[in-house]
């Protein structure tokens, strides 16, 4: 009886192991989801001024295309959520898209794609290995301004890339 009984402590240790990881991932598929979610929200400013948008397009790399925003003007920026953080990984990953894109979906984006990593939890806007690393808040105004489709306010026009 305690071998059947250590082995059943012993299933069940595993098991909870294994529901403590999968409630892990999806509690930050949820995070994840709702920043994803913040920013489309932000983008919708946008597309009442004429932009285009699309959101979660299929690429030939691993997973999807956050967002896309295209400007009336022709250019496009392939936007990439982070919540808080990033790393270089995802700078180049945001990168590849763009380039991706321009070049396989040129008929989109005829002034070309520029790279775009949105963190939700921050405040933020600069340059970093190519892409614009932007806080939520900020992203229509930075792309507006990038665009040519707005002036850039005073605040940032001294301090900020």
């Amino acid at each position: 009886m305690t071998v059947a009984a250590a082995v059943l402590v012993g299933i069940a240790g595993a098991l909870f192991a294994v529901a403590r990881h999968h409630l892990g991932l999806a509690r930050r598929s949820s995070v994840g989801a709702q920043s994803e979610s913040d920013v489309r929200r932000e983008l919708a400013a946008l597309e009442r001024e004429g932009w285009r948008l699309r959101h979660s397009l299929l690429w030939h790399g691993q997973g999807d295309i956050d967002h896309i925003a295209i400007s009336p003007t022709g250019l496009a920026f392939v936007v990439e959520t982070k919540t808080r953080t990033y790393e270089p990984r995802h700078l180049a990953a945001v990168r590849n898209q763009a380039d991706w894109l321009h070049d396989r979906r040129h008929r989109l984006c005829p002034r070309g794609a520029l790279p775009v990593l949105c963190v939700t939890r921050g405040h933020l806007e600069h340059i970093e290995d190519g892409v614009l690393v932007v806080s939520v808040e900020r992203l229509p105004g930075a792309l507006r301004a990038r665009a040519g489709t707005a002036a850039r306010p005073a605040f940032l026009s001294s301090t900020s890339a």
